[in-house]
């Protein structure tokens, strides 16, 4: 048998365990392991019939939506296989995507009760400190973090810094000619049903065909991955463009990708083989601060330095409404960096 555990990298690295563990592990444990993982996976990305979950997969308990579903679908694989402390940051990563902080705390705080050393879940525990404003356990958390790997921790202080800074910004609407060589970067926005674009994606390419405009020279890179109706983001975004005028020799289309971290760590592999000294950003105000965090540290990670330039299409009732983050915007703000980061939300599954 194999144990994993989390790398640096948070990549999912495999060491061997005693010969009387693996002698005493139930094969039946392994099928339900299985089974569960596949169950968390599934909902993670689509959801499903809760109540078929807990006829099928959880008889007894009481499930409360599509992310208990994969809450509880590692807790209890954790359960079944304790030293697999993958498990026990997925339940983690599932709390945090419910908002559950104090639960996801206490959770990293058995992974450190199992492995004092995990740099992973100390780093989660001052991200959550920093998610709430609490500079004293802040500090606290990063004496600790920083007792593991200085150097690392020196980073993600660095990192968590500049994630401050970006949310103390005004967001920007003003639509400027950048200098040098540019590329436009617009984020997709989920389609209806039926395949059409959403009012917020709408708007984000009303600010991009603007921005298009005014930069003539800089490629465009439309991104977003989910389909609907047999087409992606992508392409609506691409052909909405060029119907109105942006040649298509300049527009590159990013649509592997299913979320934000996804979205970013595409484009800045794209970006690496086609260069750029400058990056527009275009996206609604409400997700601005995100991707703009993810982003810079994708391009951070590629090793390139391009500045990264916001323009927003505001969807808050006003300019000053939209410089409010609020608690949740935090939350999800910290998360995509973890991820992005390197710290994967689900070890080996999806980052």
């Amino acid at each position: 048998m194999i144990r994993p555990f989390l790398a640096a990298t948070g990549v999912l690295v495999l060491t061997a365990i005693t010969a009387t563990s693996a002698l005493a592990f139930d094969p039946a444990d392994a099928d339900r392991i299985k089974t569960l993982v596949d169950t968390g996976m599934r909902y993670y990305w689509t959801g499903g019939d809760v109540k078929k979950a807990e006829a099928e997969v959880f008889k007894g308990i009481t499930l409360h939506g599509r992310y208990d579903v994969v809450e509880q679908s590692f807790a209890e694989a954790a359960k079944l296989a304790p030293e697999r402390l993958d498990f026990l940051f997925a339940v983690a990563s599932s709390q945090i995507l419910q908002k559950k902080t104090d639960q996801a705390a206490a959770t990293y705080r058995s992974i450190l009760a199992k492995d004092p050393n995990s740099f992973e879940a100390q780093a989660w525990l001052e991200a959550l400190a920093r998610i709430r404003n609490n500079e004293t356990l802040a500090s606290l958390t990063h004496q600790s973090l920083a007792g593991l790997d200085a150097e690392r921790a020196e980073t993600y202080r660095r990192l968590f810094g500049r994630v401050e800074q970006i949310m103390a910004e005004k967001p920007n609407a003003d639509i400027a000619t950048i200098p040098g060589k540019t590329s436009i970067v617009v984020l997709g926005y989920a389609l209806a049903k039926d395949g059409t674009a959403e009012k917020p994606l709408l708007d984000r390419l009303n600010v991009a065909l603007k921005v298009a405009q005014a930069n003539p020279a800089a490629r465009v890179m439309v991104t977003g991955g989910q389909p609907q109706a047999g087409v992606t983001e992508g392409d609506v975004m691409m052909r909405w463009l060029v119907e109105r005028g942006i040649d298509r020799d300049r527009i590159m289309i990013e649509d592997k990708s299913k979320d934000t971290v996804g979205n970013m760590l595409n484009v800045a592999n794209l970006l690496r083989r086609h260069t750029a000294d400058n990056v527009i950003l275009v996206t609604s105000s409400s997700h601005m601060r995100r991707a703009r965090v993810v982003l810079e540290e994708a391009l951070s990670q590629t090793g390139i330095s391009a500045l990264v330039v916001p323009v927003v299409a505001l969807d808050a009732p006003s300019m000053d409404e939209a410089v409010n983050v609020s608690a949740d915007e935090r939350l999800v703000v910290y998360r995509d960096l973890m991820r992005v980061s390197g710290l994967w939300a689900y070890p080996g599954l999806q980052q």
